[in-house]
């Protein structure tokens, strides 16, 4: 019977509707998210902490070439100042060895402020690395958590889908693309069944005539609800 496919068909769009607004927010959805996001910054941090020590390998090495470097220059000045008899050139030798010794002192401090950055985040990738199987292991259970549960909904979803295209299928074609334009345009509920004088799409009451004549709406066609243009079922 048309009236009752129609029926049918609505609560079948409505169940189908809300099966997979709930699908797309399921809390194992948001569960699963939270621990790959968790695992992935983990690793985004690993591979910051290689890529960090890195330039800090690099730094240190710098830091050692420039320190011989210096190193030769002082033995340099150091074997001059012995073979010199001048005191002004004595003393000018000095300085320069007093500020290659300052500037050897700056490297120094550099070098080592490096070193206690290394060793600062070789601890913290150490921690990191013992606590990433736990990572792995959270985020490998919520995603299975999750297929789980889309499975179940999505074997739900396919047999209601099934039944839908069935009653669908047994719909005159202007009927049915009737049905679609006003789910469309009305939030997804385009069938209304009459309760007492009132519709169950907009929940309005109608008039004493308007209940007439949807009353004597001919076999075979749907009316309309006067309130909401719903397809109206008595």
């Amino acid at each position: 019977m048309l009236t009752d496919d129609l029926l049918a068909l609505q609560r079948l769009d409505t169940a189908i509707d809300q099966d997979v607004f709930r699908r797309d927010h399921l809390a194992e959805r948001d569960s699963a998210t939270a621990a790959a996001d968790a695992l992935a910054a983990a690793d985004r941090r690993r591979a910051a902490i290689d890529a960090r020590n890195a330039e800090l390998d690099e730094a240190v090495a710098a830091l050692e070439r420039q320190g011989a470097t210096l190193q030769q220059q002082r033995t340099r000045l150091e074997a001059q100042l012995r073979t010199i008899t001048s005191a002004r050139q004595a003393e000018a030798l000095e300085h320069e060895l007093s500020t290659l010794a300052a500037h050897r002192d700056e490297l120094d401090d550099q070098e080592l402020a490096h070193l206690d950055e290394q060793s600062t985040l070789a601890a913290e990738a150490e921690q990191l690395d013992a606590g990433r199987a736990d990572l792995v292991a959270a985020a490998s259970a919520a995603a299975a958590a999750l297929g789980a549960v889309e499975g179940e909904l999505d074997a739900a979803l396919n047999s209601r889908r099934t039944e839908r295209d069935e009653v669908a299928g047994r719909l005159d074609a202007a009927i049915l693309e009737r049905y679609e334009r006003l789910r469309a345009r009305l939030g997804g509920v385009a069938v209304g069944a009459l309760d007492g004088g009132r519709c169950s799409g907009c929940h309005l009451d109608l008039s004493s005539a308007e209940l007439e004549a949807v009353r004597a709406t001919p076999v075979g066609e749907v009316a309309d609800c006067p309130q909401c243009g719903r397809m109206l079922v008595p």
